[in-house]
């Protein structure tokens, strides 16, 4: 029992939450979580379409600021777009502006194709919202399906949901950048460290 214990501690200074700007420990989290190539492969995919899709629904929430503005220009989703890119900008402005400017050119995109719907339009203003509320719940049914049958996993929304639902569009762009041969060092690093977590993730799971 006392070796279980210990054992359990050891883990849960393992899985500390990271800190807010702590890149390599987010990356190392992340990558306990998703090992299996078919998992990640299906991330790789599902986690922009979860984000930009979620920029697209929102940017028909105007926001006036207490009816001080009114103006399309200033929208949920843009909100979004300019406040995720900046935290990643702040993360690593190498791989963060690269990231930023693709999020700040769709959110600008998208609100200016927004304005030229119509209830008439094809499609209509209601059936754009449709289509990427479908599309962003497709997504993450695809995630769970990954880490259920693939990753053999719970995903890590109730441990991080700040790497959930904000840090995981990063980590797609540094396994791109991994995968071209950005900072070798670190994702070896993350890799070996993320292996410790995964094998004591495993041998608890076997004494439970």
């Amino acid at each position: 029992m006392w070796r279980f214990k210990q054992q359990q501690q050891q883990q849960q200074k393992h899985t500390t939450m990271p800190g807010l700007f702590d890149l390599e420990s987010h990356l190392v989290f992340y990558r306990s979580y998703h090992f299996n190539h078919t998992n990640v492969t299906i991330h790789l995919i599902c986690i922009p379409i979860i984000l930009l899709s979620t920029i697209a629904f929102l940017t028909p929430v105007t926001i006036n600021f207490g009816g001080l503005i009114n103006n399309s220009n200033y929208n949920l989703g843009s909100l979004l777009a300019w406040s995720y890119g900046i935290y990643y900008i702040l993360l690593d402005w190498q791989i963060g502006l690269p990231v930023a400017g693709v999020l700040f050119s769709f959110a600008h995109y998208i609100k200016q194709y927004y304005l030229t719907l119509s209830e008439t339009s094809v499609p209509t203003s209601n059936e754009f919202v449709k289509i990427a509320v479908a599309l962003h719940v497709f997504s993450w049914f695809a995630q769970f399906y990954g880490h259920g049958v693939h990753e053999k996993r719970a995903p890590a929304l109730l441990d991080n949901l700040l790497q959930a639902l904000v840090l995981a569009p990063f980590f797609v762009a540094f396994e791109i950048a991994f995968f071209l041969g950005y900072r070798k060092d670190l994702k070896k690093n993350m890799d070996n460290r993320a292996g410790v977590l995964i094998r004591d993730y495993i041998k608890q799971k076997k004494q439970t």
